[in-house]
């Protein structure tokens, strides 16, 4: 059972306002929720501890408490069951459409919380910087190569971080105040992630983070942060719409460096013609 308002309150009929706006909440920022008090969920969206107590009731829990074990339960889903719960409901015949409605509703919350200013921002404080450091651990690793690929054709220096471990060190020990690091950080803040953060603090680097938690987004650390939509958590999650932002700084460093990355495009294409016999493209 995945955490969605159908399995965790599967009645909201009788709900009042008020515990609408609670279960809203809990719905958008469950691994908040998880250790939270009900005060602090209360000053959070501004009720009253009351109404949060009668709420767990009104969902069918006995106390917060109940709900919170219920959630952390939810949680712990391991990736094949999250797989297996997408899986199980499509069908073959059905695939291609339910996969392009759950994109389109991907891509239309990302592009409600995506700012073209701050994308404009990032992509001017990325071009000007002295090195990119991207930081892209498990499955976003192919969108830190594809940042490197395109990126490094622009004459951009551009250097990816070990995913773990002490490697990680051997790139944050060269950080310096003109580079800049960008972060891919999905479902959860890594160890990893909280190091990076502490060092580009220290050194006065700024981070921007790509990432599908909406309140990573509020961090006082980041110089930017992008909410990507990604999936129902327990779910299969998919990364078209990271891709997607990943292709938009791309196409915004590429404008605002227009003539420099012209310039060594063109170079790249006299190279490819004057060794085209020795070093053929194939499929490349």
């Amino acid at each position: 059972m995945t955490f969605t308002q159908r399995s965790v309150f599967s009645d909201k009929g009788n709900f009042s306002s008020s515990q609408l706006k609670i279960a809203g909440f809990v719905e958008r920022h469950p691994d908040e929720v998880l250790f939270m008090t009900e005060q602090e969920l209360a000053d959070r969206i501004g009720t009253s501890i009351a109404t949060v107590s009668r709420f767990w009731r009104m969902a069918g829990y006995e106390n917060g408490k109940e709900f919170r074990q219920k959630l952390r339960s939810v949680m712990d889903t391991t990736p094949a069951h999250k797989l297996e719960t997408t899986i199980s409901r499509l069908e073959p015949a059905s695939l291609p459409v339910k996969m392009l409605e759950q994109t389109s509703v991907h891509l239309r919350e990302t592009a409600e919380q995506t700012d073209p200013e701050e994308l404009k921002r990032v992509a001017s404080l990325m071009a000007g910087a002295r090195r990119i450091y991207v930081y892209a651990p498990g499955p976003s690793v192919a969108l830190g190569e594809l940042l490197f690929y395109r990126l490094s054709r622009f004459g951009m220096s551009v250097r990816m971080m070990a995913a773990s471990g002490h490697e990680l060190l051997e790139s944050l020990a060269h950080l310096q105040p003109e580079d800049v690091v960008l972060l891919f950080s999905f479902t959860r803040l890594l160890p990893e992630s909280e190091v990076i953060l502490d060092c580009t603090k220290r050194v006065g680097c700024p981070s921007v983070m790509i990432t599908d938690r909406e309140e990573f987004c509020y961090d006082p650390e980041l110089a930017a942060a992008f909410y990507v939509s990604r999936g129902e958590m327990g779910e299969f999650h998919s990364m078209v719409t990271p891709l997607l932002l990943v292709e938009q700084i791309i196409l915004s460093i590429g404008l605002l460096s227009k003539e420099q990355v012209l310039l060594k495009l063109e170079v790249l294409s006299e190279l490819r013609a004057r060794y085209a016999d020795r070093l053929p493209r194939g499929k490349a």
